[in-house]
């Protein structure tokens, strides 16, 4: 309520006022779906690097690309891997999920990644 020049304004809400009745549920705390997706992510992350790491340990005279190559194989031919990686690609994106992965050849890995992991 304010009062202009002796005139009284009782209209002093902000924004919209919505009138409702009956029974409601409240919405999904969409918090703990960031917070879900985020761990998606985490944990692609956390499995690409795995592979990544063993691979460079297992063959460490192979070239970035062969190396991204053998990744992709290993990924392809464990469906669930592929799920939790395809899950957190998902939840993030390419870009981030490079950024996630402390190796050197995650930037190769994400270049073919690309093109055989479209979420």
């Amino acid at each position: 309520m304010s009062s202009q020049g002796g005139q009284t304004n009782y209209n002093s809400a902000k924004g919209d006022i919505i009138n409702q009745s009956g029974s409601f549920v409240t919405g999904v705390d969409k918090s703990k779906i960031q917070i879900n997706n985020s761990q998606d992510l985490v944990q692609a992350a956390k499995d690409i690097k795995a592979l990544l790491d063993q691979l460079s340990v297992d063959y460490p005279s192979d070239s970035p690309e062969v190396l991204r190559a053998k990744a992709l194989d290993e990924i392809d031919k464990n469906p669930e891997l592929k799920v939790r990686i395809i899950r957190g690609l998902k939840a993030g994106s390419f870009a981030a999920l490079e950024k996630m992965i402390d190796h050197p050849i995650a930037k190769f890995f994400i270049e073919g990644a690309k093109e055989v992991l479209k979420p």
